[in-house]
Parts: structure tokens; sequence; C-alpha cells
């Protein structure tokens, strides 16, 4: 095989296991957003979502059973849209979602997007290991 071919099909390779390694952290740092929402009425952790454009999504009604549920199945369809190399942003349409966040919740005093920030960089390397993209 032509040492061009070969190198075009190797880098198109790891752009493949990038995209995935990319999508399975925002998948992982929406659940960290789910996880540190305080749960009163579950609205709060039921709407978090992702986008990589100025969309944004309206407000979801809790679905019983497990926490932020409505956000994790939200979540995993937008991951599908948002292409490698693209800003994704998190937020949640919920009005009381600024002050959750700034912990007048004694079961989130540290709200919920600086302990996941704290934790992206753990994310981002376990799925490049996870993918085999790093030892």
């Amino acid at each position: 095989m032509d040492a061009a071919i070969q190198a075009a099909s190797e880098l198109r390779k790891i752009k493949e296991d990038l995209s995935v390694a990319y999508k399975d952290t925002l998948r992982d740092v929406g659940d960290s957003l789910i996880f540190y929402t305080p749960i009163l009425t579950g609205l709060a952790s039921s709407n978090w979502n992702v986008t990589d454009s100025q969309q944004s999504a309206a407000e979801r009604q809790p679905i019983g059973g497990e926490k932020g549920l409505s956000s994790k199945q939200a979540i995993n369809s937008q991951v599908e849209t948002i292409k490698l190399g693209r800003l994704a942003t998190f937020y949640n349409p919920v009005s009381y979602i600024g002050d959750l966040d700034g912990g007048t919740s004694r079961q989130a005093p540290a709200g919920m997007t600086v302990p996941t920030m704290n934790r992206i960089d753990h994310l981002w390397i376990t799925n490049l290991r996870k993918n085999k993209i790093i030892r």
C-alpha cells in the first residue's frame, strides 16, 4: 500500500476514534451535571442539554424513575449532532438553575458546574484511554 494512502487511512481512523472519545466525554459531562444537580421536584436535573449552536430546548417535565432520565435521553441524542472540533455548550432552561449553581441548595453547596469542570480533564483522559488513543 502506498505510504500516503496508508497515512491518510490512519489519520481517518484517529479522527473517528477522537470523535467517539469526544462524544463519550460530552455524555460523561452531562452525567456529572445531572449527578451534582440537587433534587426536590426533579425539574432541574431533567433539563440539562448540550448544543454546538444557539439552539435551545424548551423545559421538559421529569420522567419517573432514574434521576435526570429525560436529560440523559436528550443529551444522548444531542451529542450525536455535535461534530469533533465544535464547541459544545451545556445549558439548562429552568429559571432557577443559576441560583442552584450558585450554591443555594444544601445538597449542592458548590453548585453543579464547578464540580463538573473539575472532572473534565479526568473524563477526557479516561475516554482517550478507553478508545485506545493514549495509554
